[in-house]
């Protein structure tokens, strides 16, 4: 890549905003999308993920692996409009902000492929609510729902059981992201949303404070 050095973390994103900027190109954002989100999402979410499902415990290990997926689809939804998150009376939406997670949760999982596939309107909210909220607030799923991990389940989420098998979730979050790197390379507005997503959380970061304050 032409930067003068490689995406090591946040602090490394203004150079490559200016590369971007000066090289739009679908190679290029073939390169941001690897060298920029996946070597955050990786780290922080998809390996974590990975290190407890290769260990196959079978002690419950699954409520965390499904909390992660769903912090991590509140992320990708987010990502995908370029929004971020701010608490405030104001619509959802004006400027690029939300505070109604559960709306951005939900339209993600209704509109997006894959799982616009397995979900209505009235089961992405039961899912966001049963699922999502209850583990994040309440370290459990709401209702009659069980965590499944492959060999239990053959489906990604089974509403007649309530059963939602992780493992599943994984592929389909992995596909997604295969299908969200073909679409940023050739897409305006999503590029234009993803660079205001970084933006926002390189200001964020120590080092772009610190170069507010010596400015």
């Amino acid at each position: 890549m032409g930067t003068s050095s490689p995406y090591r973390s946040l602090a490394d994103w203004p150079a490559h905003r200016a590369f971007i900027l000066a090289n739009s190109s679908a190679h290029t954002w073939k390169e941001i999308f690897d060298n920029c989100l996946m070597t955050r999402l990786n780290s922080r979410y998809l390996d974590p993920i990975r290190w407890i499902q290769e260990r196959e415990l079978r002690q419950g290990e699954g409520f965390t692996i499904l909390t992660i997926q769903c912090a991590l689809i509140e992320f990708l939804a987010a990502l995908r409009l370029g929004f971020r998150f701010e608490r405030g009376n104001y619509k959802h939406g004006y400027d690029f902000r939300y505070w109604d997670s559960k709306c951005l949760f939900v339209d993600f999982l209704r509109h997006v492929a894959p799982f616009a596939d397995h979900f209505t309107a009235r089961q992405a909210l039961k899912f966001y609510v049963d699922v999502r909220c209850g583990l994040i607030h309440e370290a459990q799923t709401k209702g009659q729902w069980v965590v499944k991990s492959a060999c239990g389940s053959d489906r990604m989420i089974d509403f007649t059981t309530f059963t939602v098998n992780r493992d599943i979730f994984s592929d389909k979050i992995a596909e997604y992201l295969d299908h969200y790197q073909q679409e940023l390379s050739g897409s305006a507005p999503l590029q234009e949303a993803f660079i205001r997503k970084f933006d926002h959380l390189f200001s964020n970061t120590a080092e772009s404070h610190a170069a507010t304050e010596i400015g």
